[in-house]
């Protein structure tokens, strides 16, 4: 979950909300339905990140949610949260670390490599 909001920018609310039918990992492609602004969007997926979907996909629990509870549940964004936080502890960030703080460094990042704004501007739901 972290690397996907990581690689490709995604909301908290994108993830938790991420359907099976949604990833085509044959395609490369990523739909993320209604973001914020009820702006559905396209996603390339990284290459590096195919494999590691993959793997996931083989071994989640039967959902309609591509990422869920054991049970299968939809998980809250509440968890996701304090998901990063807890992960960031582990790493030793001492700087507070959140859900967004990914989706700002995938989009710093793509900005410093491409200085294309306006595509970027989609790619995040803008």
């Amino acid at each position: 979950m972290m690397a996907i909001m990581l690689h490709c920018g995604l909301r908290v609310s994108e993830v938790v909300n991420l359907r099976p039918s949604n990833i085509n990992l044959t395609k490369g492609k990523l739909r993320v339905e209604s973001g914020k602004g009820n702006k559905d969007r396209d996603l390339a997926i990284p290459e590096y990140l195919t494999d590691l979907l993959d793997s996931w996909r083989k071994k989640r629990p039967e959902s309609n949610f591509f990422f869920s509870t054991l049970k299968g549940k939809k998980l809250s964004n509440r968890y996701l949260q304090q998901m990063v936080k807890r992960y960031a502890q582990k790493a030793g960030i001492n700087k507070k670390v959140s859900p967004h703080t990914l989706r700002h460094t995938y989009g710093t990042q793509y900005y410093r490599q491409t200085k294309d704004i306006e595509t970027l501007r989609r790619i995040l739901g803008h």
